[in-house]
Order: C-alpha cells, then sequence, then structure tokens
C-alpha cells in the first residue's frame, strides 16, 4: 500500500471532512489547508514530512500513525534502503505463512494469506521480531491467534474454552454494533436459539464471518441486518447455513 492509499484508508476511515482534518491539525500546531491534504491522498504531491505524517495521523484518530510515519520515509528513502526493506518484509512474511502453515498442520485460508500479504513493511517487521525475539512456546500461537483475528476470521477464545473471538468486518448491524467490534460468539446448539438472538454466521460459503438477527417465520429461517442496506438472508433449514454461534458479548473498540 503506497503513503497516497495509506493516508487515504485513515481519512475514509475517521469520518472526517478534510476541513475537519485541516481544523484539527491546525489544534495540534501544524496549519496545512484541505487542499494540500486532498493531494497528498490522491498522490499528486511526494510524502510530507515525518512530523506532518504524524500531525495528519493523530487528527484522523487513526492507531497507524507509525505505519504512515514509515511509509513516508520508505517512499523518499534512497534505493538501496527501499530494495533492502522490501526484501526483508517478503522474507518476514514468507516465515509468517510458514509458521502458520506449521501450526496448523494445514494450508491457510485465502483471506488468512491475502492479509499477510497486504501487511506493510512495518508491521511486517513489528510481529516478526516479536517472534524472533519471543522467549517462550505459547508466542507463535498468539502471534497466528493475532493475525487471524486481524484477517476476519474467527479463532477459539484458548485451548479449553468453547468461546469464538472475531471482528466485525461490517456495519450490517449498525447502529447497535459497528464495524470492527469485537466479538464473543458462543457456539450454541441451533434448537437453543430463539426468535431475535443475533447470531454469528459464514455468509454464502465465504470465511469472513458476519452477524445477523435471527427470526423463524413459518417454515423459513430468516436472517436479518439492523442497516437495512444489507443482504437478509432466508433458508429452510439450519443445516443450510454455516452457523458459528450466538453473539453473547461484543466490545466496541473506541
Amino acid at each position: 500500500m503506497s503513503y497516497s492509499e495509506m493516508l487515504s484508508q485513515i481519512i475514509e476511515e475517521s469520518e472526517l471532512s478534510l476541513r475537519q482534518i485541516s481544523k484539527r491539525c491546525s489544534d495540534l500546531d501544524l496549519n496545512i489547508t484541505p487542499s494540500y491534504i486532498s493531494q497528498l491522498k490522491n498522490g499528486k504531491l511526494p510524502p510530507p514530512s515525518e512530523e506532518v505524517s504524524l500531525v495528519l495521523a493523530k487528527a484522523c484518530g487513526s492507531k497507524n500513525q507509525a505505519q504512515l510515519v514509515f511509509q513516508g520515509y520508505m517512499e523518499k528513502a534512497p534505493e538501496l534502503v527501499k530494495e533492502y526493506m522490501l526484501a526483508s518484509s517478503a522474507l518476514n512474511k514468507i516465515m509468517l505463512q510458514t509458521l502458520c502453515q506449521t501450526d496448523n498442520n494445514g494450508p491457510m485460508s485465502s483471506e488468512f494469506k491475502r492479509h499477510i500479504e497486504s501487511m506493510d513493511v512495518l508491521s511486517t517487521l513489528d510481529l516478526t521480531s516479536r517472534f524472533v525475539n519471543a522467549d517462550d512456546a505459547t508466542t507463535a500461537k498468539e502471534l497466528i491467534r493475532e493475525i487471524t483475528l486481524a484477517s476476519g476470521e474467527a479463532v477459539k477464545a484458548d485451548a479449553n474454552g468453547q468461546m469464538i473471538n472475531l471482528f466485525l468486518g461490517d456495519d450490517g448491524m449498525m447502529p447497535q454494533i459497528p464495524s470492527h467490534t469485537y466479538l464473543y460468539i458462543l457456539p450454541t446448539k441451533t434448537e437453543l436459539l430463539k426468535n431475535r438472538d443475533i447470531v454469528a454466521i459464514y455468509p454464502e460459503g465465504r470465511k469472513i464471518p458476519t452477524l445477523r438477527r435471527l427470526f423463524f417465520v413459518g417454515e423459513q429461517i430468516l436472517l436479518v441486518p439492523d442497516n437495512k442496506n444489507h443482504q437478509i438472508y432466508v433458508y429452510n433449514d439450519f443445516n443450510d447455513i454455516d452457523y458459528i454461534g450466538k453473539l453473547v458479548s461484543y466490545k466496541i473498540d473506541l
């Protein structure tokens, strides 16, 4: 992901206008215009100084402040430095994929692999350094769990419990449950489910979980989003549903 793409994504996720971001930057003692921010995010200007990148990310409330600063540095770095960092990142990604395949005793899902491949240089370096520098045997499993959740898949809460965790990847249950909310799912027998329960499913064969509100209507099973802009799923039998479990709790990451 390029600097402009990363900045554009940060701005989009902030849900702020360029004018609002400019005002927030001013509050942080950096005077830049909405037009200047627009040119940065559209790639019409090269990455700015590290200080400007940091303030922009802070103004947007992004958690990826270090990534944006580092990406700006990478794009302005000498070619030799860039080639070294990109080669190191590629090797680190191979190591992560090998680690995950070894632990799972099988192939990774396409979502998992796609997530690793899309990671920026700094995130890749951070994950691999934490694994290489670890001094206990549980770090690999914790690392795999972290990547799995970030890729959108569901994972067991721990080796002994049944609880499943995942991050919600869409806004189908807005306004009650926003996208990127951390979910606690309990694998519940389908005969114990009742009307209006919120259940986690893999929709239409995809391996990115989503939530729907359950309704039994005559002989049919309806899985309905709270956000009416999203799809309603209609089934005649629970065996046709790639069911994960029932939502028991969630934590909104502010």
